[in-house]
């Protein structure tokens, strides 16, 4: 019997429940209903309540990010359109306490991370290095590389959607739903080992194009090899500004 090996990807939600309808509504009609989520439910214009609601409706495997931790615990809710837990049902809070920061999603057989940072360091983040931006490593990220058990790692936090691809494993950062730049999804298909690009602007879906992953120079072993010197792999135009 034949096993789907594709995976639904949505970033960083920030309260964009009308946005994660349509995305939800997307990759039901493709036939996908593996979907993953990089959390940072929190914060943003629309509502957490009713966000809450379509994730377990729709049973996405979701983690926390940075501001759902600063939500429950009551920081830095000097950040633009904050919630707050005063405003939140129980069934909101109790779902978001829920939240891990890591998890495997398996695949056919492969086995996925899903994180927000790196592992479970919620604030982290790398950069291969450009003229225009220096390098930034992570040790944690190096561990869970090592330990050779994932070769697909998913991520947000960073907003833009791109890939790093190291010898043994592909970190995939999965973008946002939030703001007028670069909201969009991803299809992650493991089997041909390429990622389909969308975009979402005016209560619409876009396709953009695919992605061959398997052509990917494999440049490095971890992130303490990185040299400054990287192409970038952006899976949006970073060009486009907004609006």
């Amino acid at each position: 019997m034949h096993t789907p090996l594709k995976l639904g990807i949505i970033g960083d939600v920030h309260a964009e429940h009308h946005r994660l309808t349509l995305t939800l509504d997307y990759l039901y009609d493709q036939g996908i209903n593996q979907i993953a989520c990089t959390g940072d439910l929190s914060d943003g214009v629309g509502d957490l309540d009713e966000t809450v609601e379509i994730l377990m409706d729709h049973n996405v495997t979701t983690v926390a990010g940075n501001h759902d931790r600063w939500l429950l615990t009551d920081r830095s809710r000097h950040v633009t359109n904050a919630h707050h837990r005063s405003d939140l049902n129980s069934k909101t809070l109790d779902y978001l306490e829920s939240l891990p920061k890591t998890r495997t999603i398996t695949v056919g057989q492969h086995d996925v991370l899903l994180c927000h940072g790196m592992g479970d360091q919620d604030l982290a983040k790398i950069w291969p290095g450009t003229e225009r931006m220096p390098v930034e490593r992570s040790s944690r990220l190096d561990d869970i590389i090592d330990q050779g058990r994932f070769s697909w790692i998913i991520n947000g936090h960073v907003h833009f959607q791109s890939v790093i691809p190291f010898e043994t494993a592909v970190l995939i950062n999965a973008g946002t739903l939030a703001g007028k730049r670069w909201p969009g999804f991803l299809i992650l298909d493991l089997a041909s080992q390429t990622i389909d690009v969308f975009s979402l602007a005016d209560n619409q879906v876009t396709f953009k194009g695919t992605r061959d992953l398997s052509t990917l120079p494999r440049t490095w072993k971890n992130t303490q090899h990185f040299d400054g010197d990287w192409d970038p792999t952006f899976l949006i135009d970073t060009t486009a500004t907004a609006a």
